[in-house]
């Protein structure tokens, strides 16, 4: 059952999943666990050890599946069960440049090799299964990760909401559908029996 917890629990898997997968590769600089956070830019200065923050900036409800019809709760015949609340969730992922060091090309260098490795973790774990998830999720609705085509203007108009952050280059990400269950639910009558009557047309 998906609880109101279902977007934090969206939150903590892509984290969980930018640490695993880091960890995992042998092919890349180090990075510690630590250097993955769920952080607003304004909250990563000069001396955070932040490298890459994941930060939920935009909910959505979901149209698509706005109308579901009334489910039966946790397979009960007897009680019927209002659609969950179904939500797209935008987030923004950013790379800054490593502290420690006097070469400013090799910093920015190093920070865009970020960017292009967490880009790379969501396209090759695009969508996210039972095993992925944590929390409330629904083990039985696939979790999808797309990368969202954003203008100049629009990420402009994005990083303006934190004037107290410097731009960092950083891409935007759609994650849906997460589902929050309905705790309003209702008795229904089953039908047992059903009494036909049939009129008998006399003969002539």
């Amino acid at each position: 059952m998906a609880t109101y917890t279902a977007i934090a629990d969206v939150s903590e898997t892509l984290v969980a999943l930018l640490r695993d997968q880091f960890a995992a590769r042998d092919d890349v600089f180090s990075m510690g666990g630590e250097s993955v956070s769920l952080v607003a830019p304004d909250a990563v200065d000069e001396e955070s050890e932040t490298r890459l923050s994941v930060s939920l900036y935009r909910i959505e409800e979901n149209a698509s599946m706005k109308n579901t019809d009334l489910a039966h709760a946790a397979g009960d015949p007897t009680v019927s069960q209002e659609p969950p609340l179904a939500l797209d969730l935008y987030y923004l992922v950013t790379a800054y440049p490593g502290g420690g060091s006097d070469d400013e090309t090799a910093a920015t260098v190093e920070q865009q090799r970020v960017l292009g490795l967490a880009m790379q973790t969501f396209h090759d774990n695009a969508v996210l299964s039972d095993d992925q998830l944590t929390g409330s999720l629904d083990p039985d609705v696939d979790l999808q990760i797309s990368l969202v085509s954003t203008s100049v203007d629009e990420l402009t108009g994005l990083w303006s909401t934190v004037p107290e952050a410097a731009f960092q280059p950083s891409a935007v990400y759609h994650v849906g559908p997460v589902l929050i269950d309905s705790r309003q639910r209702e008795e229904v009558t089953p039908v047992t029996d059903r009494e036909t009557t049939v009129d008998r047309t006399p003969e002539r």
